[in-house]
């Protein structure tokens, strides 16, 4: 049986700058690790899509304070997406919890309905970068066993590509914007009440 069939890794050799190769070998030996170990680590890391773990040293102030700057902006917006939808979501007279607990998971509004069954509601202000996000999560909260509908909400529906929308909608996950989301809930409302 081969290394691969047994689950175990290949090993493969990469070639590395050499001022690249001594900071990581440093970099290795500070966490306890053997060098191939860490070089491994980095490389499903970089796979993955996670954060480099090899770095080099020190930091450029200027990036930090941009992606600081972007990342604190498009959390601003995010959360005040999110107040937006709540504020519509209390208008209904529902009783509803933020970020509630289905399962292991969280879901940033859960609504319950007359006829006590619950309804997930998630927000999605930058939703045309992360259709397949959306698209799984309500796939996810609809299978839910208590969850007898999902909304996605997004800020607008101007240019939500078709296709996308139809794949929503054959999955029975409403996708509204904050203006006619409280229409969307009355009558998701009603179609749950039997």
């Amino acid at each position: 049986m081969n290394d691969t069939a047994a689950g175990k890794h290949r090993t493969v050799g990469i070639s590395m700058n050499p001022a690249l190769e001594a900071r990581a070998r440093a970099r290795a030996k500070a966490l306890a690790l053997h060098f191939s170990t860490y070089v491994a680590q980095c490389v499903e890391s970089e796979l993955r899509g996670d954060a480099q773990l090899m770095r080099e040293e020190g930091l450029d102030l200027e990036s930090a304070l941009t992606r600081a700057r972007e990342y604190m902006e498009k959390k601003t917006v995010s959360i005040d997406f999110e107040t937006d939808v709540a504020g519509v979501l209390e208008k209904s007279g529902l009783p509803v919890r933020k970020l509630a607990k289905l399962g292991d998971a969280r879901v940033d509004f859960v609504v319950t309905l007359p006829s006590q069954k619950l309804l997930a509601v998630e927000c999605r202000h930058n939703v045309r970068q992360q259709y397949a996000l959306a698209l799984g999560q309500g796939l996810l909260l609809r299978a839910h066993p208590d969850v007898a509908a999902a909304i996605v909400v997004v800020p607008y529906l101007e240019g939500f590509d078709p296709t996308v929308l139809t794949e929503f909608e054959k999955h029975d996950i409403r996708v509204a914007t904050p203006d006619i989301l409280e229409r969307v809930l009355a009558v998701v409302s009603k179609a749950r009440a039997r």
